[in-house]
Order: structure tokens, then C-alpha cells, then sequence
């Protein structure tokens, strides 16, 4: 999901929340297990990091209980996120690349991975989530641990919506875009906002839009071609949108071809519905000045929401490629993922810790963080194998530049559609 990473940059939420984060600290810090104690003494590995705040000193705590556990040293080598492709290149062109990296495109480096899959077992594979393990999926086995993920969804201004008389969707509710739109015009109307929605100026955000319509960029298997009926359904309804001005036409407008956050117009309270998603959670906690909540995305053939974020991958040629292994592996069992999620606001991939509520987030959060874990599991796998496509970044630019043509009045839906279509194909499965 790119680059949901760079959004988040900047915030930072309290570790001290109670006794939930006390008790998972415990945990965290537990004793060392004495089948595994030792067996990497005198062992190194360098963990090439970037990190968006929360989740660093959670880091430093699992990397203090593997070491006890293991006697392995973890060196946390931390770059800005901006430096992590020229480090990584720069560290394999010197022949020395790092044991573990945590990077947002795993597939960039696939064939210079570690098959984990092969390397931990069949158990280790099913103890993952499958929607999320295919964006790690390559040549049949997995390079890598979705760790950190965030997924894509919508928020809603709580006042707002009381003042309308519009019932706010709860984590097991299901709407349409139909019934969204209504919604969302419905409380425009009612609180005399200047826009409906506010949405990321962001190709992933729009593909998953289209993927609720029922169609991916690379085709259900990662490989395929776009749905064109579904997609010209998904065009039409946000071209509309945007060319009426429900969602800011001129801001969508001077996004240009960058990433550009949609949580101005809702922060500022000119929208009561946003379509971002669960990496603003944390943000909003300490930043907003009003009742707020995540709701369920809307659906007309998908529902939930793409899932991406952060992957831990090892490389094969590394000094210790066991022990980068080792550490992967631990850093995905269930106890290690629910503390790294509780402080970093994000999505675990243990299957076992996929229901909701499952992950005791502290209280003020719960809720929303509750209904962006349930959508992680409810969006088809074709979202994720679509983006473990290497052609991915390609064709959701050309997605999202061909939608601001529609919106400009420069191409008909039909052309948009098409040349998306071309530029995808073009794309697929190149880096």
C-alpha cells in the first residue's frame, strides 16, 4: 500500500495505556523459551528499518526478547524510509545485502529472497492469514512476513452523522456505494459541509474502490486484465463524484501524479465521511478535534478493504541467513503481533488473531481498529496478488491519472477505462 508508510510519519501515542500494553509488555519481555535459549550465541544480523514512530521501541523490545530467547544479536539499522531503496542497493552492489529488511514492495527483490515458506514449513505458512500471505506469494512459495499492515477503509465525523438522523454502520454492518453516497449526501445536507467525501488523492485507494466493484488491475490470479463492466461502474460512480464536486474537484485535480492525504477536508470538518485508511487511527487519536469512527467499507460485489504496509523479507546471500529466519519467525508468533499491533495501530497476519476484538487495543481505539482488522479478511486475494504484481505502482498511477482526465473533461469513462486497461497490460509483471 504505497505510501500509506510515509502518511503515518510523525505521530507518536503514549506506551503507557492501562493495563492492556502493560500486560503485553509482560509478555513481550516473558522468559526465554529453553528450547530455542542459546542456539545462535556468538550469531549476528543487521535488521535494515524505517520506521513511522509507534512501533519503533516496540521493535527494540521484541529484538531484546529474541535475543534472550535465542542469543542472537539483532543490529536495528534505521534509515528514512525515503533512503531504504538506495540503501538496500547500495549494501547489494557492495555484495554484503542485509539479513532482514523491512520494506513496503517485496516483490522488488523477490528473486534475491529467501523462499520463506520452504525454509519455516508448511505450519508457519497456515498460521498466516492466506488474503494477506498473497502479497508475498512468489513462484509458489512466500518471500516474506506482512508485518505492520494497514488496510484501506472509511471514516465517519460521529456529530455529524447524529445531526442528520443517519445511523452510523457498525463492524458487522454491510452498505453499498449506493447507500454510502445517499449517506454521506444526507449529512452534507443536514451539517451544510462543503464536500460528501474526502478521499486520498492515491492509486491504491481508487484500485480499491474498483475492487469493491468487483474488478482488480492485474485480474483475480495477479496476472490477468481488468473487468472492463466492473471497472466503468467503478469510474463513473468517482468521476461523478469529483466532476459534481461531492469530493473536492480541484484538490483531486492538483494532486497531480502524487500521494496526496484525503484527512485534510475531514479533519477540518468540510466532509463527513473520509476513505483512507486504518493508518490515520493513531493519527486522529491525538489530532482530532471531534467524535469520530471507522465504519466497514462499502461493497457492491467485494467487500473490506486492501491490506499492504510494511514486509519483513531476508535475502538469501546474507551472513546468516538461519538466523534472519529465526528471527522472521518469531516476530509472526501470534503474542509478538498482537503487542506490535496494540502499539502501532496496525493489522496482525497471524490467522488466529484475525477476529475482531481478538487484539485488545486500548479502549480509544477499539472500535475503529476492530472494524479494519475484520476488513482485512474480507477483501478476495486477487487486491493482494494485484499488488504483489510488479507492474503494480505502474498501473495504479495510470488508474489514477486516467480518472483526473475523466474528471478534467480530457477523456469519456469508455477511453479512460481502455487506456487503464493498455497501461496495465504494458505493465504486468515488470518491475
Amino acid at each position: 500500500m504505497r505510501p500509506p508508510t510515509m502518511n503515518r510519519a510523525g505521530y507518536w501515542r503514549p506506551l503507557a495505556v492501562g493495563g492492556v500494553l502493560l500486560s503485553l509488555l509482560a509478555a513481550a519481555c516473558g522468559a526465554s523459551t529453553p528450547a530455542s535459549s542459546g542456539k545462535f550465541a556468538g550469531q549476528s544480523i543487521t535488521y535494515l528499518y524505517f520506521t513511522n514512530g509507534p512501533d519503533l521501541q516496540a521493535t527494540k523490545t521484541l529484538i531484546a526478547k529474541f535475543e534472550k530467547q535465542t542469543g542472537g544479536t539483532v543490529t536495528l539499522d534505521t534509515v528514512p524510509y525515503t533512503d531504504l531503496d538506495q540503501e538496500i542497493q547500495a549494501q547489494l552492489s557492495a555484495g554484503k545485502p542485509p539479513a532482514v529488511v523491512q520494506t513496503t514492495e517485496p516483490q522488488l527483490y523477490a528473486s534475491q529472497l529467501i523462499n520463506l515458506g520452504a525454509a519455516l514449513g508448511p505450519s508457519w505458512v497456515h498460521s498466516l492469514n492466506p488474503n494477506l500471505m498473497a502479497s508475498v506469494a512468489y513462484k509458489g512459495g512466500y518471500i516474506g512476513l506482512p508485518n505492520q499492515l494497514t488496510v484501506m477503509g472509511a471514516f465517519v465525523n460521529v456529530g455529524m452523522f447524529q445531526k442528520a438522523g443517519v445511523p452510523i454502520p457498525t463492524v458487522s454492518s454491510k452498505w453499498t456505494w449506493s447507500q454510502l453516497i445517499a449517506a454521506a449526501e444526507k449529512v452534507q445536507a443536514a451539517n451544510h459541509t462543503t464536500f460528501a467525501l474526502a478521499i486520498d488523492h492515491s492509486g491504491d485507494r481508487v484500485a480499491n474502490v474498483f475492487a469493491q466493484y468487483g474488478t482488480f488491475l492485474f485480474g483475480s490470479d495477479g496476472h490477468g486484465a481488468l473487468a472492463t463492466p466492473a471497472a466503468t461502474s467503478a469510474m463513473s460512480t468517482l468521476a461523478g463524484l469529483i466532476s459534481h464536486n461531492k469530493i473536492s474537484k480541484a484538490s483531486w485535480i492538483a494532486g497531480g501524479e502524487n500521494y496526496v492525504a484525503g484527512d485534510t477536508e475531514f479533519l477540518g470538518q468540510q466532509a463527513p465521511v473520509l476513505l483512507s485508511g486504518s493508518w490515520e487511527v493513531a493519527a486522529f487519536a491525538s489530532s482530532a478535534s471531534f467524535k469520530w469512527t471507522a465504519v466497514p467499507n462499502p461493497c457492491d460485489v467485494n467487500c473490506g478493504g486492501g491490506s499492504g504496509g510494511n514486509y519483513m523479507v531476508a535475502f538469501r546471500k546474507s551472513n546468516d541467513p538461519a538466523l534472519a529466519e529465526a528471527f522472521i519467525k518469531f516476530m509472526s508468533e501470534p503474542v509478538n503481533q498482537a503487542y506490535m499491533s496494540v502499539q502501532s495501530d496496525t493489522i496482525p497476519s497471524a490467522a488466529s488473531l484475525a477476529a475482531p476484538g481478538s487484539i485488545k487495543y486500548p479502549a480509544t481505539v477499539a472500535t475503529s481498529m476492530d472494524v479494519f482488522n475484520k476488513a482485512a479478511t474480507l477483501m478476495p486475494a486477487g487486491f493482494s496478488l494485484s499488488e504483489a504484481n510488479p507492474g503494480y505502482t505502474a498501473a495504479s498511477l495510470a488508474l489514477m491519472n486516467e480518472l483526473t482526465d475523466v474528471v478534467a473533461g480530457k477523456a469519456s469513462v469508455a477511453q479512460a477505462v481502455a487506456a487503464t486497461e493498455a497501461a496495465a497490460a504494458a505493465a504486468n509483471g515488470k518491475s
